[in-house]
């Protein structure tokens, strides 16, 4: 009786808390913005491999937090850790140290805080193809010139959108990111 107790207390409690857990791709070649979340305590960061290669998610020494994965080796590969902690904790893939992140843990934040905080885009200046990442899933993006005219729009891929801006002339842009009500502009140079 005292485990099924203690299985709804602490379903009643991430209920209560808003806890939110959010998903890395984690493969070769990703970008460090990308795989380095601004969330609050209590929320879980959940590493997806994005490719078979042998990959693990430690802690690196003098971080807020400690985990390990452990090597894994699987495309469904995942591992989750829920962070209890304020602070910061770099960590990386110890068979291939490129592959590297950090968790920036802070008290409370804002649902729209953390959709700004946590939008990523590259490369900034983009030739052909930007690409825009957000723990949030994206509904849709328009691009403005800077006189404000819409030159571009188009319906967000989940968390990870490729937005074609070869056609666009050289020059700044705005691109306006819509997820869930929440919206943000991003200002990006065209070469």
């Amino acid at each position: 009786m005292k485990k099924i107790t203690l299985f709804f207390f602490f379903i009643s409690m991430n209920i209560l808390t808003g806890q939110n857990v959010f998903e890395i791709a984690w493969g070769q070649g990703i970008n460090e913005s990308v795989a380095s979340p601004t969330i609050e305590v209590g929320d879980t960061v959940s590493w997806h491999w994005a490719d078979a290669s042998q990959k693990s998610v430690s802690a690196l020494p003098n971080g807020t937090e400690n985990f390990d994965s452990g090597a894994l080796k699987s495309i469904n590969s995942e591992f989750s850790y829920t962070f209890s902690k304020p602070g910061v904790t770099e960590y990386q893939n110890d068979s291939d140290p490129s592959m590297h992140g950090k968790v920036t843990v802070v008290a409370k934040l804002s649902t729209e805080d953390k959709f700004i905080k946590n939008l990523n885009f590259f490369p900034n200046p983009v030739k052909n193809d930007l690409t825009i990442s957000s723990l949030f899933k994206i509904d849709n993006y328009q691009i403005y010139n800077v006189l404000g005219t819409l030159v571009s729009e188009g319906k967000g891929a989940g968390n990870y959108t490729q937005v074609d801006m070869s056609r666009l002339n050289s020059g700044l842009y705005f691109v306006k990111v819509t997820s869930n009500g929440m919206q943000t502009t991003l200002k990006i140079a065209k070469k």
